[in-house]
């Protein structure tokens, strides 16, 4: 009876954790802008101007930092992947900080959402980008 109790209370505080971990968003319901991009040292307010935007039909977009860029992208709950993103291709004093965000997008095969921020990580679980809500 006893090792019943604690086997009970044992996988209650497990789901408990487990249910805590993440919180479920709709990525299309919201705008996203970067807050943080690994192998960028731009400041925060560059960052900002970056954006990502689920579109109908598994189609995304947003501002690279020089140009609006377009493309696809499949997700469920944990897992996420872009297709090949295309940028128009004006020219600017952002290019590097662009190429490093559409690659990291690129790169992109999981993510977390918690406390109004998404977390996009690489197979390794490095993390690509956080983002925010617009």
């Amino acid at each position: 009876m006893k090792y019943l109790q604690i086997s009970s209370i044992l996988l209650f505080s497990i789901g408990f954790f487990l249910a805590c971990g993440s919180e479920t968003v709709e990525l299309s319901e919201h705008d996203w802008k970067v807050t943080d991009l690994t192998g960028s040292a731009a400041p925060k307010e560059k960052l900002g101007n970056l954006s990502l935007v689920f579109k109908e039909g598994q189609e995304i977009g947003g501002f690279a930092g020089c140009n609006d860029y377009r493309g696809g992208a499949t997700y469920n709950r944990e897992q996420i992947k872009f297709s090949t993103l295309y940028a128009d291709n004006e020219s600017c004093d952002d290019s590097n900080l662009e190429k490093r965000f559409l690659s990291n997008l690129e790169s992109s095969v999981s993510y977390t959402y918690s406390a109004g921020k998404l977390v996009l990580y690489d197979e390794e679980g490095n993390i690509l980008v956080e983002m925010e809500k617009s």
